[in-house]
């Protein structure tokens, strides 16, 4: 006799659930395909990050409640590389505000390489002479500290193979004011040897820029011929560099990088 009632009590409460749970379920279906369709080019499909930050973790920086998560879909970052989203009804923004929710609750992308190896691998190839880890290193390129955290696996190894066409956005401490971050320019002075490097700042009538040996170097644009390659990057490819093994095992540490202590 328990044993009915006890079932019974759970059929009904299961009963019970079953809307809000259906619900649930319908908008993180439905906010999937407008993440597909909005989202995913720079999140990668199902948020494992790409051009844009990675949002598989229980808690994202700038949004760590639904409120916060809404107005940043509504109003963008900016400063940061995220344009704002204007074509969703309210209904559609609760929606994708639920899928990413969900993505919170994925396992992390396994990989096949050893981060052990990995920081080995970092260190041999000098990465540190342009890449900062917990405040140590050059500062020409992104600083790594938390690249694990925003990145995805097959995002790293576009960036070591194909550097130049994996140029990222919104991780300046300082906002670009629109610019691309990380552009790579050659300037050509009236008098003078021509220099390479990347643009650290430029307004209206001077430009800034950092080459290869993290030197600084500051122009008048009257005086200077300026060149833009917008697909290309002071990092060299590491594929012929660098073996198979190799490059999993530092892009398994590059991916243990998530900002702690």
């Amino acid at each position: 006799m328990n044993t009915v009632r006890s079932v019974c009590v759970g059929l009904m409460l299961a009963a019970l659930a079953t809307p809000a749970a259906a619900q649930t379920f319908n908008d993180i279906e439905l906010g999937k395909k407008l993440f597909d369709g909005i989202c995913a080019r720079c999140h990668g499909f199902d948020g494992v990050g790409g051009e844009g930050p990675n949002l598989n973790k229980p808690t994202l920086n700038r949004a760590p409640d639904d409120q916060s998560l809404t107005a940043v879909i509504r109003d963008g970052i900016p400063a940061r590389g995220m344009p704002r989203v204007r074509r969703l009804s309210a209904n559609e923004t609760q929606q994708l505000v639920a899928y990413v929710r969900s993505l919170g609750q994925n396992a992390p992308v396994a990989t096949s390489g050893n981060a052990s190896n990995g920081k080995a691998v970092y260190e041999k190839s000098n990465c540190a002479n342009c890449h900062v880890i917990k405040g140590q290193g050059g500062t020409l390129g992104p600083e790594l500290s938390a690249i694990g955290s925003r990145r995805s696996p097959l995002y790293l190894q576009q960036a070591l193979e194909k550097p130049g066409e994996t140029l990222p956005r919104g991780v300046l401490s300082v906002p670009g004011r629109g610019f691309d971050e990380f552009l790579l320019l050659r300037i050509v002075p009236r008098n003078g040897q021509p220099v390479q490097g990347m643009r650290v700042n430029e307004d209206p009538f001077t430009i800034q820029i950092k080459d290869a040996n993290n030197q600084f170097h500051s122009f008048r644009k009257v005086d200077v011929q300026i060149s833009k390659a917008s697909q290309k990057s002071l990092m060299p490819s590491y594929k012929d560099r660098l073996s198979v093994g190799e490059r999993d095992d530092l892009i398994a540490y590059l991916l243990s990088l998530r900002g702690g202590n």
